[in-house]
């Protein structure tokens, strides 16, 4: 799955695509950044993957928006289109049907904690540095940083990280629930990827069955939520495939899943 320079995509092993943001030095949010990253993902949205890293091979996972792209906005006007556009951008990468796991080293900082925060899993490394400083810039976080931030952690711990504008490390974003898992390691891409192996052993559709329940779910009524989880169980009966999982259970051997289906 080739893409922009800036940022690539390559199927590394059967159903799992590791993606690389090399943006040099920092993987900044330039205009060539974000137009790669709308390319790959329209393509990941349309793929059979099971399971998907987003690393990177910088220093950095990435530092966040270009500042001098804020130069150019003096309009509410200017300013309503820009921050569309980038909330669009990572609503884009929530919405990959299969799961995505970021592979946080060095700096996660603006939007590029946003970007983590789009993906479905964080895993950092120990040099890790995670934070939404726009406040020090006279800004907020507008590319869904308010909202996934405190649906992730809490509104508490996210007012205090926007407030102060101050970078957590690894293991107070651990003790929040900002990242899922810390590594000993700089860079945990390996980390995701032993991780991606384990989800891609799974049925495809139960897995992204499993993602659709927990997102759309998530803001409604605990009724809705329900009817929600039982479409998508009944959706997985028809066809038969949940039997292999039977089958390899008692066989006591890997499952052999072939539907991808979304």
């Amino acid at each position: 799955m080739p893409g922009p320079d800036v940022i690539t995509a390559e199927t590394v092993e059967p159903g799992i695509v590791l993606v690389t943001m090399r943006n040099p030095p920092v993987n900044a949010f330039t205009v060539p950044f974000g137009d790669a990253l709308r390319t790959i993902t329209e393509r990941l949205r349309r793929s059979d993957a099971r399971a998907i890293v987003l690393a990177s091979d910088q220093k950095h996972f990435c530092a966040g928006g270009d500042i001098h792209r804020f130069e150019s906005l003096s309009t509410r006007a200017q300013a309503l289109a820009f921050v569309t556009d980038v909330q669009a951008l990572l609503d884009e990468v929530a919405a990959v049907p299969a799961p995505v796991i970021a592979a946080i080293n060095g700096s996660a900082l603006g939007g590029g904690l946003e970007l983590a925060l789009a993906c479905d899993i964080r895993i950092a490394g120990r040099g890790a540095s995670l934070g939404l400083p726009e406040t020090r810039w006279g800004l907020l976080a507008g590319a869904g940083g308010t909202q996934r931030l405190a649906r992730t952690v809490g509104a508490g711990a996210a007012k205090l990280m926007m407030y102060t504008a101050d970078p957590i490390d690894a293991t107070e974003a651990l003790r929040i629930g900002l990242v899922d898992r810390l590594v000993d390691v700089d860079n945990p891409v390996d980390e995701a990827l032993a991780l991606a192996r384990r989800i891609a052993g799974n049925r495809p559709a139960a897995v992204r069955h499993v993602k659709r329940c927990v997102d759309e779910g998530l803001d409604v009524p605990l009724d809705r939520g329900l009817r929600i989880e039982r479409d998508y169980w009944a959706d997985l009966i028809p066809g038969g495939e949940h039997l292999e999982g039977a089958a390899a259970f008692f066989e006591r051997r890997e499952p052999r899943y072939r539907d991808v289906e979304v």
